[in-house]
């Protein structure tokens, strides 16, 4: 027999799939068998904070997607210890036939999987491992981000006829020499090609500053 909440005993475990948004977040909160609390709220800490709070006497668990929003809600909670499992989207079962997706449904459906051990878990780093590879990942946008400057050179140079012998691999400081005494003949083609070269000058000496 399905219970009703003024069934639910203290100290029950209850179980809180969090759907994140930018300006709202839908929560909804259960146990087992029986949805204690679904509503959206404001999407900050100190709102979801004050939700919990009314479960003090609860055992608590939550879980959201990974993505957007990164580690800090999780961190947030394990420091109130309150466990909190943060699951790759691609992983959370779907419903066969049910292409209906709101924030409501997705939380009730979070909190359903996390209460029946359904649900999947990325690593979560450390701190100073979230650090570590946001440095890796900014100079590899860097790195990306020259190429694309690269290519935007080579395809002036093509575009107006110049050609110049382009070296194997990376450019040499001899090569980019040579760009840099191409003359266009023209003030506002000069300025523009040379707005490019200064781009991938400091790109390359931000990436040289992190080895």
């Amino acid at each position: 027999m399905r219970r009703s909440k003024e069934q639910v005993t203290g100290g029950e475990d209850l179980f809180v799939g969090i759907d994140l948004h930018k300006i709202r977040w839908h929560v909804t909160i259960r146990t087992f068998d029986v949805e204690m609390f679904s509503a959206s709220i404001p999407g900050d800490w100190e709102a979801l904070r004050r939700v919990l709070e009314r479960y003090a006497g609860h055992r608590l668990e939550a879980v959201y997607e990974a993505g957007y929003f990164g580690f800090r809600l999780h961190d947030r909670l394990v420091a109130h210890n309150i466990p909190c499992l943060v699951t790759p989207p691609s992983l959370v079962p779907q419903e066969y036939g049910n292409r209906v997706k709101t924030d409501r449904r997705d939380s009730r459906k979070l909190a359903h999987l996390l209460a029946k051990g359904m649900l999947k878990r990325v690593w979560v780093p450390s701190e100073e491992e979230l650090y570590h590879r946001q440095v890796i990942r900014r100079r590899r946008q860097l790195v990306r981000d020259r190429v694309r400057t690269q290519s935007r050179i080579k395809a002036e140079l093509r575009f107006y006829g110049i050609h110049l012998e382009e070296p194997r691999g990376r450019w040499t400081q001899i090569y980019f020499a040579n760009l840099r005494c191409i003359n266009f003949g023209n003030r506002w083609m000069q300025e523009s090609f040379n707005r490019l070269l200064e781009q991938y000058e400091f790109l390359s000496a931000q990436i040289e500053a992190w080895g």
